[in-house]
């Protein structure tokens, strides 16, 4: 008998011992869940009661939590009255983390702006270290909602992480006045936005490490200066037409992802191993400074150029004028027309190249057919093992470049050819040739895709 209430004692003690653990374990694992989960956790036992209200420093709130609704202010007032409720019933406890997501549910109404500032108050200062804030309205277009991120912004003086998403509007005046010496990591996907405070935000950010820009350039012609202590970018400008470029000079940058710009200065790049360029000189002089971003990418390993980057560098057969890259393991590139010689040009100068993929944009050619090279590029005979020719159109510079690096190709391994886009009859005269064509590799597989 004893035996038996012995091991009843010991199931009960280990069927609970969650809830043995101390609070300040219990408010660690809460923060891993949903905010209506871990306030759900309240029912579970007389332990578990209070835990969350007096612990929980992790907030995380969207209105994906609810049923929807056609009417968005609806909605909106549903996420409104848990929101509060939870602040309401806290106990004083300092906010580490929030996350405030409302893509389906704000409207330009004086319930939404003041509901979305008081929540934003009530975690700001000194504790809080990452805050993400996701805004859509569905009168975006039309001047209707819009967050600006306060000036007590300034008192998160611990904050590591920034990410601020949607209907989101800095003004030049308040974001000259926010400083944030510890932010890490900065999101700004939002609309329209001019240059200068966009700035001014960068500036109060000096120790930032990642940042993620994507907007709408409100002002022709604004240069845009990135902080010298990131490692990580990537900038894209939605409006291609907006003119705005960027200067940068970032010394311990390894990641570089930029579209729809311009580049005024490009220095200290030697660090950068991964990067995607979509860039279009706008002029004789900022294509000088697009050559100098590509000869400042000393040590890159895998690069992407883009359609309209190539497009400028292959204006004709001897213009690809590329620096050596001794480095480069993986290249792509988005072409606008098939150039061979240009393209054995480039291959000239990448001594170790491993992949090669080319994606054609299905133009042929404005340019005359040139001889091959005199001299097999180095990377064809000792590093080159697989090419990847996307958007195939059976063009007679396409089938030449393919019939020369499948001859000279020693250490060759795959060679696929993607999207045949041409009439059946030419699509088998083209499979039949190159499959017939000696191969320098005998482990090479041709492959058509």
């Amino acid at each position: 008998m004893e035996d038996t209430k012995r091991g009843k004692a010991d199931e009960e003690e280990n069927a609970d011992r969650i809830s043995n653990l101390p609070d300040f374990v219990l408010s660690h694992i809460l923060s891993f869940l949903p905010i209506k989960t871990a306030v759900s956790t309240s029912l579970l036992s007389p332990r578990w009661r209070h835990i969350w209200k007096k612990h929980l420093s992790v907030l995380d709130f969207s209105d994906d939590f609810f049923q929807p609704n056609d009417d968005r202010l609806e909605l909106f007032k549903t996420l409104a009255v848990f929101v509060n409720g939870v602040f309401t019933l806290r106990k004083p406890c300092e906010v580490r983390k929030m996350r405030l997501s409302c893509t389906h549910s704000l409207v330009d109404h004086k319930v939404c702006t003041y509901s979305v500032n008081t929540w934003v108050h009530s975690v700001i200062g000194p504790h809080l270290k990452e805050l993400d804030l996701t805004l859509y309205s569905n009168d975006d277009d039309d001047g209707g909602y819009c967050f600006e991120p306060p000036i007590s912004l300034s008192a998160c003086i611990n904050i590591v992480s920034l990410s601020l998403n949607g209907a989101v509007y800095f003004n030049l005046k308040r974001a000259k006045a926010i400083r944030l010496p510890s932010l890490k990591k900065l999101q700004l996907h939002i609309g329209y936005v001019e240059v200068s405070p966009m700035n001014a935000l960068l500036s109060g950010c000096p120790n930032l490490e990642t940042l993620d820009l994507c907007f709408y350039a409100e002002d022709s012609g604004g240069i845009i200066r990135v902080p010298p202590s990131l490692k990580w970018l990537k900038i894209i400008i939605n409006n291609s037409d907006a003119g705005a470029s960027l200067e940068i000079d970032v010394p311990v940058l390894e990641y570089l992802c930029i579209a729809n710009i311009t580049i005024t200065d490009a220095n200290n790049l030697q660090n950068v191993v991964e990067a995607s360029v979509d860039v279009f000189p706008s002029s004789a002089a900022s294509a000088f400074t697009f050559l100098k971003l590509l000869s400042a990418l000393t040590g890159i390993k895998h690069l992407v150029l883009s359609r309209s980057t190539t497009k400028w560098l292959l204006g004709g057969p001897t213009d690809l004028h590329f620096p050596e890259f001794r480095h480069l393991l993986h290249l792509e590139l988005i072409l606008p027309w098939f150039n061979s010689y240009s393209l054995l040009s480039l291959l000239q100068t990448c001594h170790l190249l491993q992949v090669l993929i080319i994606q054609n944009d299905k133009d042929q050619s404005p340019l005359p057919i040139c001889a091959t090279q005199p001299s097999v590029p180095s990377c064809l005979v000792s590093h080159l093992a697989s090419i990847e020719l996307k958007g195939y159109r059976g063009f007679p510079d396409e089938l030449l470049f393919a019939e020369y690096v499948l001859q000279k190709g020693l250490v060759l391994k795959t060679m696929i050819i993607v999207d045949i886009s041409v009439d059946p009859n030419k699509k088998f005269d083209t499979l039949r040739r190159l499959s017939n064509v000696p191969r320098a590799s005998a482990n090479c597989q041709l492959t058509f895709d």
